[in-house]
């Protein structure tokens, strides 16, 4: 079972979805993400020109000359910096920090479903190997019928119809028996789905359903641990952050800039044929928001919608859990008192069917009795083996509920 865990950790399609999906948030969450940091940018450019010249100066001199060769080169390195954007960089940083956060929940909320997945199907084949057991104890059983009737209708001591109906008997068992072994094989192959491997791979399982004896019903109920749950609170403050992101705008913004260039030009004639330059520039920029067609407004409302919605959505998250609880947890009671009867009645069940047996060899009871009992003793063993199964299926509810599966 350890094994089947672990392979799920590591290999599990919706486990690695939501790994990966973690893992971008993580990598989103960043002051420079927040629109923290600065820009900057390197330019480069360079132009060649060959041009016809004709100037015609104030002192009467004029120059007509064609194909004069030109050069233009320009470099420049610019920094620019938002100082100040009404905190929205900060709230924004918040924000990031939180879509990581709720990320992670949701990858542990992943975590515990899908391993409750392969839980419930482990255990299943756990159950279903039971069932055939089950079902060759019943043919044994069955084939002894069918031995003991055959041998008195050959000593005439009965009619055909005993060893007919035995025989009948015997064959519908056998059916039953078929049809679990497939059944077996299906549940198989429906683990190794959730385990991400070849359908085919083959494995073996316990033979029996160990449960958690120091399972706590009470301490299991606290809606706060569920790891759904507390995604939908960090959703709702991450609507809140957004909401603050887009009053935001309504602020001014102070940009800063920095530029460093250099500028060279040469040409063989004309009133310049050389000119260099290059220094620093330091300036700023102030933008006020005045009216951008009431679309600041509308997006405010719609982040206050928004808001609302998701406070709305983790109130119903919470009453969904709790409703989830409190049903696993009567579900968890239930199956625990059926297994205790199921369990005492396997008992009553077997001692009548070994009577039976006696007594039909003895000719001291008919072949309906024996049957009756032969059946009451192989319906026993399927809902004892079906209640161990529903008890294992309850703990793990409950434990995926509380986000206590996987610590």
């Amino acid at each position: 079972m350890q094994d089947a865990i672990e392979i799920c950790l590591e290999k599990n399609f919706d486990i690695v979805l939501a790994r990966t999906d973690s893992a971008i948030a993580k990598r989103n969450n960043t002051i420079g993400n927040a629109g923290m940091l600065p820009s900057i940018s390197v330019n480069a450019g360079v132009n060649y020109g060959l041009n016809n010249l004709h100037q015609k100066y104030t002192n009467g001199t004029e120059i007509n000359r064609n194909g004069v060769n030109s050069l233009n080169a320009n470099a420049s390195a610019n920094l620019n910096w938002t100082l100040f954007d009404g905190l929205k960089m900060f709230f924004a940083k918040k924000r990031l920090s939180m879509q990581e956060s709720f990320s992670t929940l949701l990858l542990k909320d992943r975590v515990q479903a899908s391993v409750a997945d392969v839980l419930n199907s482990y255990f299943g084949i756990v159950q279903q190997k039971q069932n055939v057991a089950a079902y060759q104890e019943a043919l044994k059983l069955a084939e002894e019928r069918l031995k003991i009737a055959t041998s008195k209708v050959e000593l005439g001591v009965t009619s055909k119809t005993d060893a007919l109906q035995a025989r009948v008997d015997v064959n519908a068992i056998k059916s039953g028996l078929l049809k679990q072994l497939v059944l077996l094989e299906n549940t198989k192959q429906t683990l190794n789905t959730l385990l991400a491997r070849n359908v085919e791979t083959p494995f073996e399982v316990e033979d029996s359903i160990v449960f958690n004896n120091e399972l706590s019903v009470q301490s299991l109920q606290e809606i706060n641990n569920n790891f759904a749950v507390q995604a939908a609170n960090v959703q709702a403050q991450i609507s809140k952050q957004l909401l603050k992101e887009t009053q935001a705008l309504r602020s001014p913004v102070i940009v800063g800039n920095a530029a460093y260039s250099y500028n060279y030009s040469k040409s063989a004639a004309g009133f310049s044929l050389f000119n260099q330059q290059n220094g620093l520039t330091l300036g700023a920029t102030l933008a006020f928001p005045i009216f951008n067609g009431l679309n600041l407004n509308r997006q405010v409302k719609i982040a206050k919608m928004n808001t609302l919605q998701a406070e709305t959505n983790t109130e119903q998250i919470k009453l969904q859990v709790s409703l989830l609880q409190k049903k696993a947890a009567r579900e968890f009671e239930l199956a625990a008192d059926v297994l205790k009867l199921e369990e005492e009645n396997i008992g009553y069940a077997r001692e009548n069917v070994m009577i039976a047996t006696e007594r039909f060899k003895l000719s001291q009871s008919t072949s309906i009795e024996f049957r009756e009992a032969q059946k009451s003793y192989e319906d026993a063993l399927l809902r004892l083996v079906s209640a161990r199964y529903d008890l294992k299926k309850a703990e793990t509810e409950l434990l995926r509920l509380s986000g206590k599966i996987v610590q």
